[in-house]
Parts: C-alpha cells; structure tokens; sequence
C-alpha cells in the first residue's frame, strides 16, 4: 500500500500537476479508504464498487461535508484510474460512482462559548500530545482558521516579541494569501509554552503540529480528534473545524468588530463572503447589512 501511495502522490503531483496540499489531502483520503478496508479484511486492490458507494454512505452518515466527499469522490477515481493504467486492476471500481448531490444552502450554525469551553476543557493536557490538540483547537476557534491553514502552519509561522504577550501568527491561506493575524493573552501564552517543548519541533521550516513520523498533521486526523473530544464531553451540537470558523465570525461580530476587520482575519476576498458565515438575530442581521457597500450604495439598494 505505501508504494501503491507513492507512485499515487507522483500521479497526482507530476500528471495532474495538483498542489502538495492537495496531494497530501488525496493521499490522507486514500488512507482513509484503506483503513476502512483493512477492517474488512480487504485490500485496496480488491475492492469493488459497493465498497466504495458504502464508503461514501458512511462518510455521508459521519457529517463530511459536500466539498470533503467530492474530495473522497475524486481522490478514489483518480487512484483507481491509475491501477487501470499500470494493469493493477482491469476495470475501475470507482470509475461508476455517482456525482454527489448537494444537500441545498449551507446549514452551519455556529456554537456558543459554553459548549467551546467544554470541548477544550476535555483535553488532558498531561502530555506534549494532548498540549499540541489543545492548541489545534484553540487556534482553530481563536481565530478562525480553516483546517487546511492550520496544518500548513511551520514553526516559523509564529512571531513573538510585537508586544507584552502578543505576537503574529503568519497563514498561508486560499490561493496562497498571506495574512497576519494576532496572537494574545493565554493563546499566546499556550503557544509560547507549546514551542518551547523539547518534543516540540524546532526548525523554522519544521511542521508546528507534527505526528510522529515528523510529517504536519493532515486534516483528517484534526477532524478525527475533533469527533472523538466532542464524544468524550458529551457533545451533541454538529462540531468541526467549519463550525468552529462560523463561530469565530459570529462570536467577533458580537464583539462589535467591524465586518471589513473580520473579512481581512479570516482571509475573505470580501465582505458579503464574511456576512454568510455570521449567524447572529435580525438587530445584527441588519446592521452587517448596514456595512456591505458597493459603489458606495448598499448592496440591496
């Protein structure tokens, strides 16, 4: 299967000429699928369309969303593909599958602070592992990052010393945008402490939340650990890394942040993009209206 996963990565890197991100997440979906299969007693080679359709169906079940399935969808046509052409396979098993349907308009609801502060008050933070969880959640609610930002992060992403207790944190975000964004206060702290670990890596270009092989952590696994904190508070709420940014959005409008600063914190090419993912009642519901201007008129008018 490793090898199998290689010449995969160079499928998709060299032919398709996908971005190492993309790779990584194509390769993380196939592990997946090969996980699921092992359990079976079946090996990624002899799996057949109702294998996969089942695949899907759970992963449907588990809440992925419709842009993490079509990645699923793609990662195994792609893979399977390449079997066919090197007379792994005679036919493609997933050469079949169905496009996926779209369940209407997006439906996420942010959660409040409380059930947050739940979530991460269930992380034992007795080991240098369950510290660099916490911290994967604390930054993926504290400011807003997507999940693929946050494995991107390498330890020189992080820049102390702007202040007492505040530095930035560099993210590489869609399309290559960089922006910065404030770290303070106990993050920043949490931070500090985390890096100074001597498990912790040290090189500026060394992964800042690495498993053991000393690779960044894939999203897959953030999002396994996510699930498996949320069951352990007893968390019923739909909780992932997404609704943590809806969240995020939504809790900093509470604030009274203007809606431009929040677009530029969350790497938005606008603000009508930024005014989707607050989820507040109709008073706040108006006045984000009140701030998206185009040409100098309201965006309704």
């Amino acid at each position: 299967m490793i090898a199998l996963l290689d010449e995969y990565k160079t499928q998709l890197s060299d032919v398709c000429g996908y971005t190492d991100q993309t790779v990584e997440n194509y390769a993380s979906c196939m592990g997946m699928f090969a996980r699921y299969l092992k359990e079976q007693g079946i090996s990624i080679v002899q799996a057949q369309g109702p294998h996969i359709c089942l695949w899907i169906a759970q992963l449907r079940q588990k809440g992925f969303s419709y842009s993490r399935l079509e990645h699923h969808r793609s990662a195994l046509k792609i893979f399977y593909a390449m079997l066919v052409k090197l007379d792994i396979v005679t036919k493609s098993p997933a050469a079949a599958l169905p496009m996926l349907k779209k369940n209407g308009p997006s439906t996420v609801m942010p959660v409040s602070k409380a059930i947050v502060f739940k979530l991460l008050n269930s992380v034992d933070r007795a080991t240098w592992m369950e510290n660099r969880n916490y911290l994967i959640l604390s930054l993926l609610w504290a400011l807003g990052l997507r999940v693929s930002e946050l494995t991107r992060l390498v330890i020189g992403s992080f820049e102390p010393g702007h202040g007492p207790k505040i530095g930035l944190l560099r993210v590489k975000g869609k399309n290559k945008k960089q922006r910065a964004l404030f770290v303070v206060n106990k993050l920043y702290d949490n931070l500090m402490a985390y890096l100074a670990h001597p498990k912790t890596l040290k090189f500026k270009k060394d992964p800042m939340f690495p498993v053991k092989s000393g690779k960044a952590i894939s999203t897959d696994r953030v999002q396994r650990k996510l699930r498996q904190y949320c069951r352990k508070a007893g968390i019923t709420e739909r909780l992932t890394p997404h609704v943590l940014r809806h969240s995020f959005a939504t809790e900093m409008y509470h604030a009274r942040v203007p809606l431009y600063a929040i677009q530029a914190m969350m790497g938005h090419s606008n603000t009508a993009e930024t005014a989707i993912y607050i989820k507040v009642d109709n008073s706040f519901k108006q006045e984000a209206l009140n701030q998206l201007v185009i040409n100098g008129r309201p965006s309704w008018g």
